[in-house]
């Protein structure tokens, strides 16, 4: 059995977890024998997963450009132990009992990450966000600590396990937060956030997703938020005017049936090939131009903008006082137990020789 790890993620720490965590949960289990795919952390539960006889899904979700596969169409080359949330289940049509929470959790059964000590807030950016914005430079005035969320994977989630808080724009730094009972602040730097997979996790954990939204700490970023409105990764459904980012705005998502109507038009704008075409094109204009106007190296340092880091800096401030969220204790055990029994339940099924070649029709 062979786990599914996603390519050119530029070492995003939650993607990476695949590398490492499954080896250290299920030791001898896995080969480089794609015959059977085990997809575990990550949103990629699209119809672009590699052929494979059979695909054991554990935890994974949906959300983002591609449309989900139609396990329907041949369920029994499928074995899903849970997938992580709600609005994943009804992408894919599954029962409410398939609905685990993302396999980040297990993290906090790991004893090399128990006994910490709490030091700290820490600030976690998308892996996107960290080439554009000045969030360094503001973490270090404010006395916060910026981690990079394409360092060492184990590290990230040391760092996070030994947190007091954690500002998140990272969806998996708020996930391991709450794992390891750290109270966590969402907060998005563009409308490239996903409300569709932030809300299908919190969901599972019967936590809001509540986001505070950030203005630009430069004029790039500025540029890029407002460029990406014509991009298919533009997936926050109602993302606030300038204005209102400007004042700090905080939306809100608790409509799961307009995050879903929001996921199929994102499935229907990867198929119009102009906006996939100004998509790319987009993505490779912003990050020349973040190469050629932002920090030291930078060879015409254009991007910068005094008043805008100022704003942006005082609209950091103002969350520090904030408690953020974490999930009931209640909803925390309820979800890791049922995990770790998935978890057991395929071991067993393993054993037993669940997904040898007999197990599935031609």
């Amino acid at each position: 059995m062979k786990i599914h790890l996603l390519k050119e993620v530029h070492g995003n720490f939650g993607d990476e977890l695949n590398h490492w965590l499954w080896h250290a949960l299920l030791p001898g289990v896995w080969s480089d024998d794609d015959d059977v795919l085990f997809v575990g952390i990550g949103t990629i539960l699209d119809k672009n997963l590699p052929p494979a006889r059979i695909r054991v899904v554990f935890g994974t979700g949906a959300g983002y450009t591609a449309a989900p596969p139609d396990i329907s169409a041949n369920s029994a080359r499928w074995h899903i132990y849970g997938v992580r949330g709600p609005l994943t289940a009804r992408a894919l049509k599954l029962d409410k009992r398939f609905v685990m929470t993302d396999p980040a959790i297990l993290l906090a059964t790991l004893q090399e990450f128990r006994g910490l000590h709490r030091r700290g807030v820490i600030f976690i950016p998308h892996w996107k966000s960290v080439r554009y914005g000045y969030w360094e430079t503001i973490c270090k005035t404010l006395g916060i600590e910026f981690v990079d969320p394409c360092q060492d994977s184990k590290s990230v989630v040391r760092r996070i396990a030994s947190a007091e808080k954690v500002i998140a724009e990272s969806m998996h730094a708020a996930i391991i937060a709450d794992a390891f009972r750290v109270p966590w602040i969402p907060i998005a730097l563009s409308r490239e956030v996903s409300p569709f997979k932030w809300v299908d996790w919190a969901a599972s954990m019967d936590v809001p997703y509540r986001p505070v939204c950030l203005p630009a700490s430069n004029r790039i970023e500025h540029v890029r938020n407002a460029l990406l409105k014509w991009s298919v990764h533009s997936n926050a459904a109602g993302y606030p005017s300038p204005g209102l980012v400007a004042q700090g705005f905080r939306m809100h998502f608790e409509d799961l049936d307009g995050l879903m109507s929001d996921f199929e038009e994102i499935a229907r704008r990867i198929n119009q090939k102009w906006r996939w075409n100004a998509s790319i094109g987009l993505e490779v204009i912003l990050k020349r131009l973040a190469r050629l106007g932002l920090g030291p190296s930078a060879f015409i340092e254009f991007g910068a903008s005094e008043r805008m880091l100022d704003a942006a800096t005082r609209q950091l401030a103002k969350l520090l006082p904030s408690g953020g969220y974490l999930s009931s204790d209640r909803a925390h055990g309820r979800s890791l137990d049922y995990t770790v029994a998935q978890l057991e339940e395929f071991k067993r099924d393993s054993r037993r020789g669940e997904f040898t070649r007999h197990s599935a029709s031609p």
